[in-house]
């Protein structure tokens, strides 16, 4: 049984000055990546990593991204992908649920790496010529995915070979992507579907063009990146594709041309984002609404979009019908499977299953289980039921887990972190809609020291969990509503208007024209009656998606190129006003 690094060998060897891998400074071709990877491999090899070698993963988006990667899978290890911005707790719990000792990692990096313990190695500048093949098997792990885990630790699941290689095989048959042809790579490496964009293009002789660090964040950036490498293929979480379709411009379309399918995923795709995607492209681009978990190999079931789908009234499209290599079904509490119409608990069976959580053998045999006739299935815990075309509707949650622009997330995991904070005597964690689409975090709090405020425990926060697990608002209450059963009453605190966040300091008015309108976007797009000119960005509320209709109305005031970085970098009104003055004297500066 084969394995991804082997097969991207063979397709280096049919194609070898084939374009493999672009980014902003380089291209590699299929050779110069395989002979990078070599060398890289190599120097892995020589620090024992072998089959079921876990090896950290900690870089920002790049070629050398992709070199790291293969280099991983060549030595015959499983990688394990850490945002490089993760807090240090965070970097330490992944790593370490993993059984991770060495890393490869950027120059930026590696003090950093090296004083959290890890064996710092960085991508070789080098080829080789010399192979590297490790005895693997698609058996194998290919990967480790930590995802939230409901005890305040992450959970690491083990990923075979073999199920993302059938994952690839499907994309193949699917979308026939031909020599020569570029996916866009942009989704974070943490995000499994990032998977898809890099090994099913070098799998088939295709191009990966490597987005820039951030700008994943970016609609504009994005479709720039499309039109410029000619991509033909692009994948969305929903709320990210609803500031593409946003963003689009006639001109744009035209720029697309190359562009023939679209992939939503991560979260329920809503029939107006359809409607939209259908109206904007017609027959010319399909659009596949995609389901799955990484416990199953990052999807398993695919619904081809239509016209039909935007005219719905129900509140998300169809998941559809379980892609050819897995069996998904809709199961009642024995796991037997429902009536066509009656709602159950998807689960998936079939060679796409994950070996298990790594060093959790209780929640291993809680989550993957016997079904009747003997085969092992993964419970998801979400709801479904079947409908008699054979398609399958996504419902919701059985539990307290929550997707946060794409990303899985445990209540529970974010309750826990909050009640490590010495004045913190309660907490609950609820999902709300978000303004800028999706669903965002709201905390409530009951506290034990006057004083302390929700911006003092997102900071508190930031130091253990990812920018996605940070609640938007935290609102402090005497006590938190309780269920008979003494449960905390969700349904009571989800409608419960978060208090707005008081502003650390005095009021400040804004003092000038530019910060005046900046001033009036943030609060228009946040939905707040004023804003002081020294608040943080993500202290009023705010996070990468609201930064990007911030932004939008930004570019469109002052017609500058702004990058979403810029929000960030600058986080308050005057800091941002006053760089927005900078740029457009540097502009009218070129112009003269």
């Amino acid at each position: 049984m084969t394995t991804l690094d082997r097969l991207i060998a063979e397709q280096a060897a049919r194609t070898p000055h084939a374009r493999a891998v672009v980014d902003a400074e380089r291209e590699l071709t299929y050779r110069e990546l395989d002979e990078r990877a070599n060398a890289t491999a190599a120097r892995l090899v020589g620090l024992g990593v072998g089959p079921e070698t876990r090896v950290g993963v900690v870089m920002d988006r790049s070629a050398d991204l992709v070199v790291a990667v293969l280099a991983v899978l060549k030595a015959g290890g499983a990688y394990v992908p850490v945002e490089p911005d993760s807090p240090d707790q965070r970097v330490l719990d992944t790593l370490d649920i993993a059984g991770a000792t060495i890393t490869i990692t950027q120059k930026s990096s590696v003090d950093r790496l090296v004083a959290l313990g890890q064996r710092a190695v960085l991508v070789s500048a080098t080829g080789s010529a010399e192979p590297v093949t490790a005895r693997t098997s698609g058996d194998n792990l290919a990967a480790v995915y930590c995802t939230s885990g409901s005890t305040g630790r992450p959970k690491g699941v083990g990923c075979p070979h073999v199920g993302w290689i059938n994952r690839m095989r499907w994309m193949q048959d699917r979308h026939h992507l031909a020599v020569g042809e570029t996916v866009l790579h942009k989704t974070t490496l943490t995000f499994d579907d990032a998977a898809v964009e890099l090994f099913w293009p070098l799998a088939h002789g295709g191009r990966v063009a490597v987005l820039e660090p951030g700008a994943h964040r970016d609609p504009r950036a994005i479709i720039d990146a499309a039109i410029r490498y000619r991509a033909v293929h692009l994948q969305f979480v929903p709320s990210v594709l609803d500031l593409f379709l946003d963003a689009l411009t006639d001109a744009d379309l035209a720029g697309l041309s190359a562009l023939r399918s679209a992939l939503s995923s991560g979260e329920a795709l809503r029939p107006i984002t359809a409607r939209r995607f259908t109206a904007r492209f017609g027959d010319a681009v399909s659009l596949d609404n995609t389901w799955g978990v990484t416990e199953a190999s990052i999807d398993s079931t695919h619904h081809l979009v239509r016209v039909e789908d935007g005219l719905s009234a129900d509140e998300s499209v169809p998941i559809g019908t379980a892609m050819d290599w897995c069996q998904v079904r809709v199961c009642d509490p024995l796991l037997g499977e429902t009536p066509t119409g009656a709602v159950g608990e998807l689960c998936i069976g079939g060679d796409g299953l994950a070996r298990g959580y790594l060093g959790d053998p209780r929640r291993t045999a809680l989550a993957f289980v016997p079904a009747p006739g003997g085969a092992r299935v993964y419970r998801t815990g979400d709801r479904a039921l079947r409908r008699a075309d054979g398609s399958i509707v996504f419902l919701g949650r059985v539990d307290n887990q929550v997707k946060i622009r794409g990303v899985r997330v445990e209540l529970g995991e974010v309750e826990a972190a909050l009640l490590t904070h010495p004045a913190v005597l309660a907490a609950a964690v609820v999902a709300v809609p978000a303004l800028a689409g999706g669903k965002q975090l709201s905390a409530y709090v009951v506290g034990s020291v006057p004083g302390v405020s929700g911006s003092e425990l997102r900071e508190f926060l930031a130091e253990q969990l990812t920018s996605y697990a940070i609640p938007s608002s935290i609102t402090f209450v005497a006590a938190l509503p309780l269920l008979a059963s003494g449960k905390v009453d969700r349904k009571a605190l989800a409608a419960l208007a978060p208090e707005p966040e008081p502003d650390a300091g005095p009021h400040v008015e804004p003092s000038t024209t530019t910060e005046e309108t900046v001033a009036a976007i943030w609060c228009a797009v946040l939905g707040l009656d004023r804003v002081s000119v020294e608040r943080d960005f993500l202290d009023a509320g705010g996070h990468s998606l609201v930064a990007v209709r911030v932004l939008s109305r930004l570019r469109q005031a002052y017609e500058l190129d702004l990058p979403i970085k810029l929000i960030f970098e600058y986080p308050t009104v005057r800091d941002l006003a006053a760089r927005i003055e900078h740029l457009l004297m540097a502009d009218l500066a070129d112009v003269h």
